[in-house]
């Protein structure tokens, strides 16, 4: 995911109160809050700061104008002209707002937006040719082409409007006479002639009862005009006397940059299309590279887990001093570290409960397979953490998953600190998600069937659910995705090498309960039944799916309809009717 996402997601937690007391999904881990213990040699003003954080950052926020009435009452009725050091910003702002508006069951809040080719690459610095398409944004070749279709907009809606003898569009949709939906229309043009002004300007006072709206790139007297400073705040310009009143919901706008409005742009047309978005080549790095490399070199992506991460980031600070022996040594006895299904130290010992950041590191030490930098972890862990306090913070997580690792498996070094970076000692630890990963490793590197088979096996034995399920880490979504996705492939892959269909039926059961919407385990599991000559085991599976999938709102594809049928079909001439399928084993169906 776009590093920006993580960013939203970070600021609406902060004006989310109590968004970061979250319940502990493993009792005897984590203390709540204001039990966590702070180390004898750490600085307890750092664990109070962040205390004092979490209590009162959603207080300190500027506030964000969110009108819970609908657009046509609160836009400027000519337009909205925006001028200042934040100018382009704020309109890029008002783009990607505008299209991430509404869902699949609310039509009329899907704005679309109008825009022409020159005024999008002045916003993006970048060719339209480089931009994810969505079906929500009309991209024009000019000014002209976009007024036009706004004036087809404009007639069509006019025509809805008296057809149904109402005033605007608004009345039009309380009144709910019509199935077809009429969302908002946003212009979005850049400084024009005085010929084009004037058609703006008619065009967006005609439209506004018909929510049609537009934002110029610019001042704009026939309309409202606000500066933009560089953080979004805004102030209103008079140009006359007869200045039309500027509504307070403009307020503070939002102001993007460009790099994270075309990641935004991306994700956003992934998800008005359902079709995955080419990543861009300079800004991401494959996924398979970070979570360890499971599949066969050369991967395909029938092979690999086809999801992406955004490049890592310097950090500034200062290295924090190493605590302990940093060289490997092991006298005590493996510690084992669930993260699969949970996150935990399996047998801990709770005589001092371990702190959230301290568990959150050990998972991303071993998400990285053991390994990291610093500044990623700094990145990743403690994006808002004051540079000068953020080492500081780190090694007071280190000093306290330290000594709860060696309070557990006796002496020895499990984490050691080399230059600028952390690491865990893998020969006193032992992981499930290591173990899938080289089980997964050892599948591809097989020779024989039977190695493969074997070595897929282990892989699934080692797969007990969700990465970290029930802790809400910042960083983890793509992880957790990509990790889902080859266990997934893994269950797949040794149901189809399993020449027994009852066996098979296993694993594709337990692929289900982790994914239960994969069409494709659901594709193999009617072919094992078929086989066994379970019908209705075969048009359950179908109905099964259908539910599921409808709770995503979402349909089975015809590919999975037609195998389903043809499957049935086949059934229904094998087995008479009335009669029932004898089985080698004596059972029957």
């Amino acid at each position: 995911m776009p590093v920006v996402v993580a960013q939203i997601r970070r600021g609406l937690r902060a004006l989310t109160p109590n968004a970061e007391t979250i319940p502990d999904p493993s009792p005897g881990i984590d203390p709540p809050p204001d039990e966590a213990v702070v180390d004898a040699d750490s600085d307890p003003a750092d664990a109070a700061d962040d205390e004092t954080s979490k209590l009162t950052a959603h207080e300190t926020q500027p506030p964000i104008p969110a009108p819970d009435r609908p657009l046509i009452e609160v836009w400027p009725s000519a337009g909205l002209g925006l001028i200042g050091p934040g100018a382009e910003a704020a309109a890029r702002g008002v783009l990607v707002s505008a299209l991430a508006a509404g869902g699949p069951d609310d039509p009329n809040s899907r704005h679309h937006v109008v825009i022409a080719a020159d005024t999008l690459a002045t916003l993006l610095g970048t060719t339209t040719a480089t931009l994810a398409d969505t079906p929500r944004m009309t991209i024009t070749s000019g000014l002209s082409d976009a007024l036009t279709l706004i004036e087809e907009q404009t007639l069509h809606r006019a025509r809805m409007c008296g057809d149904y003898e109402v005033d605007t569009i608004a009345d039009l949709r309380d009144r709910d006479l019509i199935a077809e939906p009429v969302p908002p229309t946003m212009l979005i043009a850049a400084r024009t002639a005085a010929h084009e002004r004037t058609r703006i300007a008619a065009l967006l006072t005609q439209g506004h009862r018909l929510d049609i709206h537009g934002v110029l790139l610019g001042a704009w007297p026939d309309g409202d005009t606000v500066l933009v400073a560089e953080d979004g705040s805004t102030s209103i310009i008079k140009h006359d006397a007869k200045q039309h009143s500027c509504p307070s919901a403009v307020g503070r706008m939002s102001v993007i940059n460009r790099s994270e409005t075309t990641d935004l742009l991306r994700l956003l047309a992934e998800s008005h299309t359902g079709e995955p978005q080419p990543p861009a080549p300079a800004q991401h790095t494959p996924l398979d590279r970070l979570v360890g490399a499971a599949h066969a070199p050369n991967p395909t992506p029938e092979n690999s887990a086809a999801a992406y991460l955004p490049e890592r980031r310097d950090h500034a600070g200062n290295e924090p001093h190493p605590a302990g022996d940093d060289r490997p040594s092991s006298t005590g006895g493996r510690v084992d570290v669930r993260v699969l299904g949970g996150a935990r130290i399996v047998d801990m010992d709770t005589t001092t409960p371990l702190r959230a950041k301290a568990l959150e590191l050990l998972v991303y030490l071993v998400v990285q397979d053991g390994d990291a930098a610093q500044d990623n972890i700094l990145d990743d862990l403690l994006p808002d953490a004051p540079a000068s306090k953020a080492p500081h913070r780190l090694h007071t997580y280190v000093s306290a998953l330290r000594k709860t690792l060696v309070r557990t498996g006796g002496p020895a070094t499990y984490l050691t600190h080399p230059s600028r970076r952390y690491a865990l000692n893998r020969d006193v630890l032992d992981t499930d998600l290591w173990r899938m990963r080289a089980a997964l490793r050892d599948a591809a590197l097989a020779t024989t069937d039977a190695d493969r088979t074997a070595a897929l096996q282990r892989a699934v034995d080692a797969y007990d659910g969700t990465l970290a399920d029930g802790f809400d880490y910042e960083w983890i979504e793509a992880y957790r995705e990509g990790i889902r996705r080859q266990a997934l492939d893994a269950h797949l892959a040794l149901a189809a090498a399993t020449p027994d269909p009852t066996q098979a039926l296993t694993v594709l059961e337990a692929a289900m309960r982790h994914d239960p919407y994969a069409e494709a385990t659901y594709h193999q599991a009617m072919r094992a039944h078929a086989a066994l000559g379970h019908l209705e085991q075969v048009r359950s599976l179908r109905r099964a799916l259908t539910r599921r999938l409808d709770e995503i709102d979402a349909d089975p594809s015809e590919d999975t309809l037609r195998l389903a049928d043809q499957l049935i079909a086949d059934l229904r001439r094998q087995t008479p009717t009335g009669k029932l399928r004898t089985h080698n084993n004596g059972q029957h169906s």
